[in-house]
């Protein structure tokens, strides 16, 4: 017979081994755009995007399973737009190794077969955020539109953002259809020109990104998901937690590290109550 030490060490493994098959049974999708890759200036790295907000998630879903992370599935496109979700328009697919470099499909298409396939694995897929909207509106950022008229440029603002609302209410179907039972969640954006306040890029983004965030969480309601708002952790910390000092929009480490941690909240939040502890 076994000692009573060494039977809780027999007990003890056992737990680890299944704490471990959990872990690995279950699966985290991310769906997104080059917020929802992590990308950086000049990294053009190809890798499987365990990176950015991404990476915080995964972590901390491991937290609730032991400490043993899912499997990660980071399907984000660098460039995706809203619609594009749909074709294969955008180049920056190349950077991402969870599609080939010849003859890929469209994000939206690639998610259904990778679903069917971890199904098919005996896998769960429990997580899916998903992060499109924000290149619809930064597609229209440029010399032209900002010598129009501010009624005019927001009249056109929000011609993007209905056709966005459209292509986010689709892929969203798409994610419900195949994972009903799934844990979603939707970040907003933030304003990086507020950096330079009173510039036309500033002027506009004001108007544009809170009434992008407003329709992404209104989608995230309808769709029994949770919206994790940080438009307001980036007010006042442009230049630190992005690259808009150098001209580029997306973030350092530390906004990817507050995007997580704005995430993870809003997942982590009580349903009840939940609107008003995640807005901006």
């Amino acid at each position: 017979m076994l000692r009573s030490s060494s039977r809780v060490v027999v007990v003890l493994a056992l737990l680890l081994c299944a704490v471990g098959a959990l872990g690995q049974s279950r699966t985290y999708m991310a769906l997104g755009d080059s917020l929802g890759w992590g990308y950086q200036p000049n990294d053009l790295n190809r890798g499987p995007g365990d990176k950015g907000y991404v990476r915080a998630v995964a972590g901390w879903i491991g937290t609730r399973q032991g400490g043993v992370r899912p499997r990660l599935i980071n399907l984000s496109v660098p460039g995706e737009t809203a619609a594009s979700f749909f074709d294969t328009t955008q180049v920056g697919a190349f950077l991402n190794s969870n599609y080939p470099l010849i003859g890929r499909r469209s994000q939206a298409q690639t998610f259904g077969e990778r679903v069917t396939a971890e199904t098919a694995a005996g896998r769960t897929v429990t997580h899916v955020t998903y992060s499109l909207g924000g290149n619809d509106l930064l597609g229209l950022l440029n010399g032209s539109f900002l010598a129009l008229p501010f009624d005019e440029q927001q009249r056109r603002t929000d011609a993007a953002i209905t056709a966005a609302d459209s292509q986010v209410g689709q892929a969203l179907t798409l994610v419900r259809q195949r994972l009903p039972g799934a844990t979603l969640a939707i970040p907003g954006y933030y304003n990086c020109y507020g950096a330079f306040p009173g510039s036309p890029e500033d002027r506009i983004s004001q108007y544009a990104i809170p009434r992008l965030n407003a329709m992404l969480q209104r989608r995230a309601t309808e769709f029994g998901g949770v919206f994790a708002p940080v438009y307001a952790v980036f007010v006042g910390r442009e230049l630190t937690f992005t690259w808009i000092g150098q001209n580029d929009v997306h973030c350092r480490d530390a906004g990817y590290a507050a995007m997580g941690q704005r995430v993870v909240f809003a997942l982590s939040a009580p349903r009840v109550g939940l609107a008003a502890a995640v807005k901006d």
